[in-house]
């Protein structure tokens, strides 16, 4: 499974660095073309750890089980810009993150757990540098003005501070959300069950840190693109931490974080649920 994802994904890079050539944009498509061969060469490593054969890394076979992380639909829009490009990019490599963070978490062996967690640091580092260039993108299309990149907390307090904010506010919004759609709905109860994990790292983020006296005022008008935005905030926050510290601890503190958001995005209910927008 881990050669098809590696092996899709290359093809798919490789697809969009040619179309972004013809846009006349060289520094995006050498982005893309950088990231096929990382994502190839993952695939031939992959196959030798496992000793299959470069047939075989060519064409895997998955009995249908591989989860699909690229969008084809969104990368094959005739409207592709670099910025919608590097964004669908951003996505594709959060949703391979969280497929080999789950590996991780479930292994049934030392070794599978061990090839599962390289591979989810591979594809946060990857989703790092997307969000870095996909930011540029944006500010290039004059859709936003340039802004320094926000400072990084120097001490694990100061970490853990940031953490019992986020998730507090988090919670809160989720919550709120989830009764304005219906207790009796799955997705409010999948909504629950994320906001019981935020209040729940808030609490501990709280207990960790010299301040335990975070507060957030009531969400109004919450929505499903609002709930989703903080999740996917809250993972661009301790990620860009992980990339970005040169304290140990707080990069390995970040890094923990971003992978327990990861499991939120991946239990978020899909968009039809209910005429709440």
């Amino acid at each position: 499974m881990a050669v098809s994802i590696e092996h899709d994904a290359a093809r798919r890079y490789r697809e969009l660095a040619a179309r972004m050539r013809l846009r006349d944009a060289p520094h995006v498509a050498a982005i893309f073309d950088l990231l096929a061969s990382i994502e190839a060469k993952h695939a031939v490593a992959i196959a030798d750890s496992g000793g299959q054969s470069t047939e075989a890394m060519e064409k895997p076979t998955t009995n249908g089980e591989s989860p699909e992380t690229f969008d084809a639909e969104a990368g094959s829009a005739q409207d592709l810009t670099p910025y919608r490009a590097l964004a669908i990019s951003v996505r594709n490599e959060e949703r391979a993150f969280v497929f080999y963070s789950y590996i991780a978490a479930h292994a049934p062996t030392e070794v599978i757990r061990k090839l599962a967690e390289g591979l989810a640091k591979d594809e946060l580092a990857h989703a790092t540098l997307l969000r870095r260039e996909r930011r540029k993108a944006y500010r290039e299309a004059g859709r936003e003005p340039f802004r320094q990149a926000r400072p990084l907390p120097q001490t694990l307090d100061a970490f853990w501070r940031l953490c019992a904010e986020s998730d507090l506010r988090a919670a809160a919004y989720h919550r709120a959300y989830a009764q304005l759609i219906g207790a009796a709905s799955s997705a409010a109860a999948s909504l629950m069950s994320i906001a019981d994990d935020e209040a729940a790292c808030a609490m501990d983020a709280s207990a960790k840190s010299s301040r335990s006296d975070a507060a957030v005022s009531a969400p109004t008008g919450p929505t499903y693109n609002g709930a989703v935005r903080l999740i996917e905030e809250a993972f661009d926050l301790y990620a860009d931490i992980a990339a970005r510290s040169q304290n140990e601890a707080v990069m390995l503190a970040a890094q923990e974080m971003a992978a327990r958001v990861v499991q939120r995005l991946s239990a978020l209910p899909q968009r039809d649920i209910g005429a709440v927008a």
